[in-house]
């Protein structure tokens, strides 16, 4: 599966004014979001860039339902909680600890991102992408899943897109990146 620089950067623009909206509504504020980087690389790449640092990192998946692969949200514990504050629309530094509804507000992240992002490239592609369920994993399940992956090796025609997005919500910057993974072994692998 090949994308276009044009096509990927038209699914960047598109997607992160739907993202804006979306969360403007879920956080009752004006939220910018941008994309820094977007790009195409091969899996072997992607799964290098995957580790989250330090294992303090926030991970949830969702299997693509419409070919085979997987889309993973990434973000650093701490954006992850300044995420969570501002969605509840209290004061940044209320949360400490994610709780359930903490990790619903997280998994509907990546629902957001995801779509937002997979409507766009599938409008700018013309092919169908959908999401299933989001789960959340920790970081030392998803290094275990990259190391088996890296391990086995990847075939050069899997591909890894990314979509490093940046939301501005009241003055507050949270990072997160998104990665569309189209491979077959790391959807098994995801579900053992």
């Amino acid at each position: 599966m090949e994308f276009k620089k044009e096509t990927l950067q038209k699914a960047a623009d598109d997607g992160s004014q739907k993202v804006a909206e979306a969360f403007s509504k879920l956080s009752g504020s004006e939220v910018q979001a941008s994309v820094s980087k977007v790009e195409t690389v091969p899996l072997q790449v992607s799964l290098i860039r995957i580790k989250p640092p330090g294992g303090r990192a926030v991970v949830v998946y969702a299997q693509l339902l419409s070919g085979v692969g997987a889309s993973l949200l990434i973000m650093s514990r701490e954006d992850a909680l300044v995420l969570v504050d501002l969605l509840n629309q209290q004061p940044v530094g209320t949360t400490g600890i994610l709780k359930d509804i903490d990790r619903s507000a997280i998994k509907e992240t990546l629902n957001i991102l995801s779509n937002s992002y997979m409507t766009a490239l599938s409008e700018s592609a013309n092919l169908e992408l959908r999401l299933g369920v989001p789960n959340m994993i920790t970081p030392a399940r998803l290094e275990d899943i990259v190391e088996t992956l890296l391990e086995k090796g990847a075939s050069e025609d899997d591909i890894a897109v990314i979509f490093e997005t940046i939301l501005v919500i009241t003055q507050h910057k949270v990072k997160a990146s998104l990665y569309l993974m189209f491979n077959e072994r790391l959807v098994e692998l995801i579900k053992e």
